[in-house]
Formats: C-alpha cells, structure tokens, sequence
C-alpha cells in the first residue's frame, strides 16, 4: 500500500505495530534516491513467499533502523539499503534475531561478500531460497567516551575515513563509487596525515593508513585482503606506512585491477587491537564516519546469523 504524504506520520505507526506481529521485517528508508514506499511492499510481496508475513518498517530519520531492528525483536530483519542501512540494522539486533540484505546502496559491501545479486529484485528471489550461517561482526570502542559500534565489514582508520568525510551527497549519488576515487586524490593533496600507532599483542605498528578488515572487499568490488573472512575469527589489519605508497604505480594498478592491497602492503591479524594517535584522526565503520582515535577493535566470533 502507498501511503499518502499527509497520513505518512499515522500510517508509519500502523506499520510499526503491524511489524511487531510480522515473521519477517524490512527495514528501509523509503525517501532514498534508491527506493520508495512502493518499492518496497513490492520487495515484501516478494519475500512473502518464504515467509508468511512480511512486513514494511520504513525509517525517518539517521539512526531510526538501529531503534527498530531493537523493536523488531527475533524475526528476520531485512536490511534494505546500502552497507550504512545495514551497519543500522545490526547494532540494533538482538540475540536470535536473523538479517537479510537487499542491496540499494551505493558499494554494498556485505551483500557482495554474501554472493547476492546486486540487482535487488534477483537479490529477493535468491533469499527465498538462501540458508543461514554464522558470521563474525567487528566491534569498535571509542576509549575517550567508550561508546561501542558493531561493524560488519571493515574500520578504516585515517585517509579513507577523511575521504568519506569529504565525499559531497551530491557527487556521491552521481558517480557512485568513483566520487571517492576522486575524493580521494584531493584528500591526499590537502590534507597531511598523522601518524598511526597499531598495538596488538605487544608489538606496535606505524602507520598512516589502516584497514581492520573483517571481510575480503572494500569501497565495492575492490580488495582490502586476501586472506580475511566473514567467519575465521580474527581480522586482516592491512596499512601502510606512507600514503604516497597507494600511489606507486605498481601498486595502484593493482589496486584498479581489483588485487588485494594486502599483498602490495603489510598487515597482519588481529582479534583484539588498539589504534592511538597524537592527532585528531577519523574513524569510518562501514563506509560511515564514526568518532576518532583512541578506538579499540575487537572480533566477535560467529554472533550474528545472516542468510544468503
């Protein structure tokens, strides 16, 4: 059903209850450039032939889907959107909960490391039939507020979180993945990057650059390891000394050949690690900017179930 723009606000507390009620819940933001209301009872029509009720629970606002994957309890919980919808979604799951993705975002990451088809239509008709595993999720902790965020992917630490900071909306949804490409060469021409110190397990490791990878891919179809996995239990910390490195030649044309950055750099694995600086450097989680350094970074093994 099309909610009329006048009766948004009482009909989106109709769907909430109905939610509650539901076997499977999708949770999206129908005012993206992506999708609409429509769209999405579409996808729930869909979906309503592996489970009997399915359920649209559109957001409103930045944050609302982590409140309602809270309130949507145990039942599948469809995360339709980008990799930033869906790092909403999972720090607002509970324990017995099951997420889905169906990917309407720009580089969705997770849906691509699950084998899911990018278009979302055929993404749909592949979760009628997918099965369940156990996936690890990284947490990160900010040690100045101790606020903790789950992230399914990867944390970048330093350049690429100034470059999703730096990333204008407009760019971003004209070009999709190449905006940061471009983004990212003026960053590395403006900006000066502090140095990064990476400890784990005694040693420390300096940096200017870090990627905690809990998954293979990054920004999209691109590499960041060749030896992380969504279920080994530990992370691939790639990073390198100087950002200039990402610009040699070689390894540039590695990395736009889709190789992973981890063979052309250092890196090592981690399940627990602390990242310190003595200047102010950003974090993003997930393609989203989130707090600064001090962070910690931690696995948790196997907690979240997800189908593919």
């Amino acid at each position: 059903m099309k909610t009329r723009p006048d009766n948004r606000n009482e009909a989106s507390e109709r769907q909430k209850a109905r939610a509650l009620e539901a076997e499977a819940v999708i949770i999206g933001n129908p005012a993206s450039g992506n999708s609409d209301m429509e769209r999405l009872e579409h996808f729930a029509e869909m979906l309503g032939e592996r489970w009997e009720s399915v359920e649209v629970w559109p957001t409103e606002y930045p944050r609302h889907a982590t409140e309602l994957a809270t309130k949507a309890g145990v039942r599948v919980i469809v995360a339709a959107g980008g990799d930033g919808t869906v790092n909403e979604v999972i720090n607002g799951m509970v324990e017995g909960a099951t997420l889905a993705v169906l990917p309407l975002g720009t580089a969705n990451v997770l849906a691509r490391e699950l084998g899911l088809p990018l278009n979302p239509e055929k993404a749909c008709k592949k979760l009628l039939s997918g099965s369940e595993f156990w996936m690890d999720v990284g947490l990160a902790t900010d040690l100045s507020t101790g606020e903790k965020q789950r992230f399914a992917c990867m944390a970048g630490i330093g350049f690429d979180a100034h470059v999703v900071n730096s990333v204008p909306s407009r760019l971003k949804k004209l070009l999709g993945a190449t905006a940061f490409a471009l983004t990212a060469f003026k960053v590395f021409l403006v900006n000066r990057m502090p140095k990064i110190s990476l400890k784990h397990n005694g040693e420390s490791h300096e940096a200017q650059f870090a990627i905690v990878a809990n998954g293979r891919l990054y920004g999209g179809d691109f590499k960041s390891s060749a030896d992380a996995s969504l279920t080994n239990g530990t992370f691939d910390v790639v990073y390198v000394r100087k950002i200039a490195t990402l610009l040699n030649p070689r390894v540039l044309a590695r990395i736009l050949t889709r190789n992973p950055l981890s063979r052309d750099t250092r890196n090592f694995q981690a399940t627990k690690l602390t990242a310190t600086s003595e200047a102010e450097v950003p974090v993003q989680i997930d393609g989203e900017v989130w707090g600064k350094l001090p962070m910690e970074f931690e696995v948790q093994p196997k907690i979240l179930r997800v189908i593919r």
